[in-house]
């Protein structure tokens, strides 16, 4: 029999890497946003001028467009209805690429990111969320009167989509489980305490 090499260090660290600095980098942009600036990127800019260039300056090709089209519905609205229905934070896009990019590799690559890292970016539009510049926070107790301290809830809504993410206060978070062979195994994993060999 051979020897067991010895295990050297986290495998994939160029990837663990990769993601640090892309979450660094996407956090660095998100905070350098100034209040009075309407940063907007170059490709909705673009956009939203071939739209307006289309519909302006060339009406009689959109005029023969819409005949043209046998549904009735035009061109320009189709182009319209393609237009980004989120707006865009005043850090501009290059976080939100920077954040999706980060959740691309972790996902592709199988890498489990921290929770930490998970409750700064928003879920649906993947901005980096800072408070009072892209989120607002705020406590909700949903029981009776708010009688219940444990029901104490942290509610984190994205200014950019509107979409909400809630954190239990006071609850800590459940460990995972050592089995026999070293590996961590979670309880909804395990299937109720019945761990296989």
């Amino acid at each position: 029999m051979a020897k067991d090499k010895p295990k050297t260090g986290v495998p994939n660290r160029h990837l663990h890497a990769r993601i640090s600095y892309l979450q660094q980098a996407a956090t660095y942009l998100t905070a350098q946003a100034r209040p009075g600036k309407d940063v907007k990127p170059a490709s909705q800019q673009m956009t939203l001028h071939s739209t307006v260039q289309h519909t302006s300056t060339h009406g009689d090709i959109a005029e023969s467009d819409r005949r043209s089209d046998s549904a009735g519905v035009g061109r320009v609205t189709a182009a319209r209805s393609r237009a980004p229905s989120v707006s865009l934070p005043r850090s501009g896009g290059l976080p939100l690429h920077l954040a999706s990019h980060l959740k691309q590799i972790a996902l592709k690559s199988q890498i489990r990111l921290h929770t930490n890292i998970k409750h700064t970016i928003c879920r649906t539009c993947c901005t980096v969320l800072v408070d009072g510049e892209t989120c607002t926070k705020r406590m909700e107790n949903l029981s009776r009167g708010g009688r219940r301290p444990h029901a104490d809830v942290l509610v984190m809504e994205c200014t950019v989509c509107g979409a909400a993410k809630r954190f239990p206060v006071g609850a800590e978070r459940q460990k995972r489980r050592e089995t026999p062979d070293g590996k961590g195994v979670s309880e909804a994993q395990a299937g109720g305490g019945a761990v296989m060999p």
